[in-house]
């Protein structure tokens, strides 16, 4: 089964929980393995943290130490609207990193960051969608480009 490591933000746990079971009901369905699961501060320290992460050696299954354990990654987060710009900022800077990462590593990362400038009424409603599109972003990246190809009928 395909590994992915998922990223979370301690900051809100208790929306990105209700993010971690969506993900983990649409992993299942998929035939993904997302068991491991990371917790760090705050959307900002993604891109430190998915970088570490992939380059520390990990135990396996069968008690071997192995680099490179995931296939991908989803990250969880949110970053609400404030009253400066800060946010905005924040939300470009770790996608852009997020982005290079993807483009270094070849491995996708699927985004379940809601915001920048989220306001606490659309966060709920996103809760579902953002965690879903993430894990299926990941699983869709994953297959062989032949894959993607629009198939004749």
């Amino acid at each position: 089964m395909t590994k992915i490591g998922i990223i979370c933000t301690s900051f809100h746990r208790e929306y990105i929980e209700k993010m971690l079971n969506t993900i983990k009901k649409s992993a299942k369905k998929l035939q993904l393995d997302v068991n491991n699961i990371f917790w760090i501060p705050g959307a900002l320290e993604i891109p430190y943290a998915i970088k570490k992460i992939e380059k520390e050696k990990f135990i396996d299954e069968n008690g071997n130490e192995v680099k490179h354990m995931f296939s991908g990654y989803v990250v969880l987060g949110i970053i609400e609207k404030g009253e400066t710009q800060h946010g905005l900022v924040m939300g470009q800077t770790v996608i852009n990193d997020l982005v290079s990462f993807q483009k270094k590593y070849g491995k996708p990362v699927g985004i379940g960051i809601i915001g920048p400038g989220a306001v606490p009424k659309q966060i709920e409603e996103r809760i579902e969608t953002h965690a879903k599109n993430a894990i299926m972003a990941v699983d869709h990246m994953l297959k062989h480009p032949n894959e993607w190809r629009e198939k004749d009928e």
